[in-house]
């Protein structure tokens, strides 16, 4: 019997028995009333295998028919899966699109037209692997991939509710981040600051541990008690999420429905970070951990409710996740710590493969599994289980290095095959079928996945054209204006816009995070409003998105002084006149390849028009490309 079918029959049987069924989910398997011991169902072997449980071990390369075509072994388990669905890898992309969908992954940005004619007339074997490498060395590295961490930390600058009280410090925990990133921090080192940062013998360590205090949080209300209730249940289920790929959050009431977790395995994870969150005060913001010296007596909540406290919780990871004798030798008088060393111990099966698993998403656009934070049995098999423990395997192999893992995947032909829209218009002779092959090379990477930008990306890409990109790295956020309506529906002070006009083209990663209010182009492109941990960004395409770029300040602006940018910057070349010219740089700085000869024609015919206003004709063409697919969508 499958495990849907019989999650299925679990949920048919669970509406049969009714309210009843509620009430003795306490009264018989919750906990023994004379001894008042927790109750739990066993960890069984059918538990134990399914795949995200079962221990890692590197697999064998696949065998292939094509064997020519792989270069890593990454394209090994590619090629084994399009071959047993009777496909083919696609071509490989253009230089231009190779050079873009690279810099655009791990920069956030466009790439120059210097950097394009470089990289299209060095023929070496080598020219890949060198631009990686200059662009994972670049700072902006870490100001592009902060911010997939921050949507996993739910991280904001305000408290959110009501009142969204300012952190004054929270951006601290964001440039920790950025800095870890590029110092290519290995990964054990980076989570275990964010566990343990404040036992450090430095104190600045410390501010990684906002990690675990980023969520919301409603400081002024009178139950403070409550509070930190609430606290450490977020904290639960969102290191649960974000670093095993367990959906632990509902066991916060009652046991899982369908995984192996119960509310004794919640309480029990819970209890680690217990001693380390202070008592709270009304109206005093907590932003860190800091250990107490009386270690706190830990419980289990029925119904997830403080006045309905259990038995006891003694410190210890999920049973799922452990193995019995870890579970019972677990170091309860120092659980932070022997979590910490639990967490990336090799028996631990769950770490390794969720970042691993998070960091094929974001070059992909899509993960190996379809819920990045969600490993359990409804989540289904991975789409290529060898490779994603693979992955795992070198993960850990080289000291936890995600620089090193990015170089991987950008160095195999599976990363550097055509786009989705480049197998579609090899294949037009019956567009019906030419879309069908499509989705198949899609689902089993038999092509680039063409993928949407995201707002950020957006705003930097249009102020990095325009010219008008301040490189200022790190500091506190910077507040650039807003629209009138929207600033009139804040509380006063909610939203001080930077004196200094530069501060207002920062980088988008430093740009205010509020949770009551997300910027507007990154709200119109679906940012998450930091409200819990976010593994996977909605991607929707609303009207809302095409009236931002074609109407906001924002593109009407950037539009503008692209414009003007271009305009002088072919008088001081000597191109004053030479429309061709112009468009084939707009098109490089926006999409970073030439004009095909019909849109140069085009374009060239429009703006000839009218040469005594061309500065104008010229605004319009650089508002067209900015409302183009090709510009918002890398392939």
């Amino acid at each position: 019997m499958s495990r849907r079918i019989l999650f299925f029959l679990i949920l048919l049987l669970s509406a049969c028995a009714g309210p009843f069924a509620k009430l003795q989910s306490w009264a018989a398997p919750g906990e023994d009333e004379s001894t008042n011991i927790l109750v739990e169902s066993s960890i069984t072997k059918y538990d134990r295998d399914h795949w995200a449980f079962r221990t890692i071990e590197r697999p064998s390369l696949p065998v292939v028919r094509a064997g020519k075509w792989p270069v890593s072994p990454i394209d090994f388990f590619i090629l084994a899966a399009l071959e047993k669905h009777d496909l083919e890898p696609s071509l490989p992309a253009t230089r231009a699109a190779l050079l873009r969908r690279i810099k655009l992954n791990l920069l956030g940005l466009p790439p120059t037209a210097n950097e394009l004619t470089s990289f299209e007339q060095d023929t070496s074997p080598n020219a890949v692997e060198r631009i990686v490498d200059e662009f994972l060395a670049s700072p902006a590295y870490g100001e592009r991939w902060a911010q997939h961490w921050l949507d996993l930390a739910r991280f904001a600058e305000t408290d959110g509710f009501e009142h969204d009280k300012l952190r004054p410090d929270a951006f601290r925990y964001r440039q920790w981040v950025i800095d870890a990133l590029n110092q290519d921090m290995p990964y054990d080192q980076f989570i275990t600051s964010q566990i343990i940062g404040d036992l450090s013998t430095n104190g600045s360590d410390a501010i990684a541990t906002m990690f675990c205090m980023a969520g919301p949080d409603m400081p002024d209300i009178n139950e403070q008690d409550l509070r930190r209730h609430d606290k450490l249940n977020e904290i639960t289920s969102t290191v649960a999420a974000s670093l095993l790929g367990l959906p632990m959050h509902c066991a916060q009431c009652h046991d899982h429905k369908v995984d192996p977790i119960s509310i004794g395995d919640f309480y029990r994870m819970r209890a680690i970070f217990d001693s380390a969150l202070p008592m709270m005060q009304r109206d005093i913001p907590v932003v860190q951990l800091q250990e107490s010296n009386q270690r706190a007596v830990s419980h289990v909540y029925y119904r997830g409710e403080i006045n309905q406290p259990g038995p006891i919780a003694i410190p210890k990871p999920p049973r799922i996740a452990c193995s019995e004798s870890t579970f019972q030798s677990f170091d309860s008088s120092q659980p932070r710590q022997a979590f910490c060393r639990w967490l990336f111990d090799n028996e631990n099966t769950l770490v390794a493969r969720a970042i691993a698993n998070r960091i094929w998403q974001h070059h992909f656009g899509k993960s190996l599994c379809d819920n990045p934070n969600d490993f359990g049995l409804l989540a289904g098999e991975p789409s290529h289980p060898g490779l994603l423990d693979w992955l795992a395997d070198e993960l850990r192999r080289n000291s936890w290095s995600i620089k090193r893992l990015h170089r991987q995947i950008l160095l195999s032909k599976t990363y550097q095959q055509a786009g989705a829209l480049a197998v579609r218009n090899n294949h037009a002779a019956d567009p019906y079928v030419a879309d069908e092959r499509r989705s198949l090379t899609n689902e089993w990477y038999g092509c680039f996945p063409r993928q949407r930008l995201e707002g950020e990306t957006i705003r930097d890409m249009m102020l990095t054209i325009s010219g008008k990109l301040e490189w200022t790295y790190g500091g506190p956020s910077v507040m650039p204006p807003l629209p009138a309506e929207l600033l009139s529906t804040l509380l006063p002070g909610h939203w001080n816009e930077s004196p200094r006009l530069s501060d207002h083209c920062r980088r988008s990663i430093y740009v205010m995070a509020r949770r009551n209010l997300r910027y507007p182009i990154f709200e119109a492109f679906d940012r998450p409003d930091a409200g819990s941990t976010c593994g996977r960004r909605d991607r929707s395409t609303t009207a809302i998105q095409s009236l931002h770029l074609l109407n906001s300040q924002l593109a009407l602006d950037t539009a503008h002084e692209w414009a003007r940018k271009i305009t002088n910057d072919a008088t001081q070349m000597g191109h004053t006149d030479d429309a061709i010219w112009i468009t084939d740089q707009l098109f490089i700085a926006a999409l970073g390849r030439h004009p095909t000869n019909e849109e140069s024609s085009k374009i060239t015919e429009y703006v000839k028009n009218d040469m005594n206003d061309s500065v104008l004709r010229w605004q319009v063409v650089c508002l067209a490309l900015l409302n183009g697919n090709e510009f918002v969508y890398v392939d």
